[in-house]
């Protein structure tokens, strides 16, 4: 059972990730505990917690900020997600069965639902889901996990990449459906290339992403080439 300290622990990583709590953003303790409706000890550990994870920042004498995010760990986690990606989605491909093809293919059904009616949240869910199923798939259920503790700051540019309108959704979920269509035709090489480029796309976006959100991110940020 989920005690206090992981509900409001939860809550606030949660907020974070969606940016509803905004990067470079000063927060009251006050304020979080009253919002939460949880007790001040546990939202201070979760805070504390948080502050371990680079995601809130306590200046002493000024505050506690939400952490801006850091262009350079996106860059980083994309690079470990891209080539771990590669290796997993071959090895679906090659054990694949008709009721888990099935599965992904209704996952790409619902999250044209999501996009249709454009709610964020449930779009972003669907595609985290599409990802971990190929994982899953691969028995590598547990590298996923690892990889979640990478993720965290390349989660929270790929939210703010859903409000770019410039960017779109569409083409997100045209590569999850060309992934599948190469995962049940077990084209190796075409495959892997498609889930490099799927992924890659973080590079492709940030500029549009800084330029919409500059504020969001720390200022020794590069982008890349």
């Amino acid at each position: 059972m989920e005690n206090n300290q992981s509900r409001a622990y939860r809550r606030l990583k949660e907020q974070i990730l969606k940016n509803e709590l905004k990067p470079g953003a000063k927060v009251s303790k006050k304020d979080l505990v009253h919002q939460l409706g949880i007790g001040e000890t546990p939202v201070r550990e979760a805070i504390l917690r948080l502050q371990k994870e680079g995601l809130m920042t306590v200046i002493p004498q000024s505050g506690t900020y939400i952490s801006k995010i850091d262009l350079q760990e996106v860059y980083e986690a994309r690079f470990v997600r891209e080539n771990i990606e590669e290796i997993v989605a071959q090895e679906v491909a090659q054990v694949i069965t008709p009721v888990q093809l099935a599965e992904l293919e209704n996952k790409l059904k619902i999250q044209q639902i999501y996009f249709e009616v454009r709610d964020h949240d449930h779009y972003f869910q669907l595609d985290e889901e599409f990802h971990q199923t190929l994982y899953e798939i691969a028995n590598k259920q547990h590298v996923w996990e690892w990889l979640q503790l990478l993720n965290t700051a390349l989660n929270r540019f790929r939210y703010l990449r859903l409000e770019v309108a410039e960017l779109g959704w569409d083409n997100i979920l045209k590569e999850h459906r060309e992934i599948v269509a190469l995962i049940a035709s077990n084209d190796q090489a075409a495959l892997g290339t498609a889930i490099r480029h799927h992924i890659h796309k973080v590079n492709e976006d940030a500029e549009a992403v800084v330029t919409a959100f500059p504020t969001y991110f720390t200022s020794q940020d590069v982008l890349a080439d």
